[in-house]
């Protein structure tokens, strides 16, 4: 089961409201910018509709968010006005931004030569960024190197799926890409 949530994120004084907790207040005030704060409260008001207003979030020792429901992960991500939110009953990461973005000037940062000989699209650096992204939450490794540890090995352009590897993780993974009216770009990322 994985369930995928891509949101506007509402202006803070709607984020507010009977699902969001005291202690998410707390936890988004450690945050200096409002828009931060905002997209803080965003994804846990998300988690908290779905897995129920009492759900435990916590972070794990490389700070991404757990909660305490048996045999739920959950993976979240935010891009100028949206956040996006996986929950799933196994490892999962996930990824979003926009297709507008410049990524050209970075690309020989997070692809090498094989990579970008997979595709000739122009959202092609969206895509490979989006779906390295998702690979590192997945990985939950620190120190990750995009370029060098994280592989795309095969892209399917009909079904935007792709196929590739983390280092020092023997599992291989499945990203599936989802391009969005608005030119957001969303990545999800677990092991096949």
């Amino acid at each position: 089961m994985v369930n995928i949530f891509v949101e506007e994120i509402p202006p803070i004084y709607l984020c507010c409201d009977a699902l969001i907790s005291a202690e998410d207040i707390a936890s988004a005030m450690r945050f200096q910018n409002e828009k931060r704060r905002t997209e803080h409260l965003a994804w846990r008001r998300i988690i908290r509709r779905e897995l129920g207003a009492s759900v435990s979030i916590s972070y794990n020792e490389v700070g991404a968010p757990i909660v305490n429901t048996p045999d739920t992960f959950i993976s979240v991500a935010h891009s100028k006005e949206m956040v996006a939110v996986a929950i799933s009953d196994r490892a999962i990461g996930i990824d979003i931004e926009s297709s507008k973005r410049d990524f050209e000037r970075a690309k020989s940062r997070y692809m090498d030569e094989e990579e970008l000989a997979l595709c000739d699209s122009t959202l092609w650096g969206a895509y490979v960024w989006t779906a390295k992204e998702a690979m590192y939450k997945l990985g939950g490794l620190r120190g990750i190197d995009l370029r060098g540890d994280l592989r795309i090995e095969r892209f399917d352009p009909q079904t935007l799926t792709m196929r590739g590897t983390i280092a020092s993780i023997p599992n291989k993974v499945l990203i599936e890409i989802s391009h969005k009216e608005d030119d957001t770009v969303v990545a999800v990322a677990s092991y096949e």
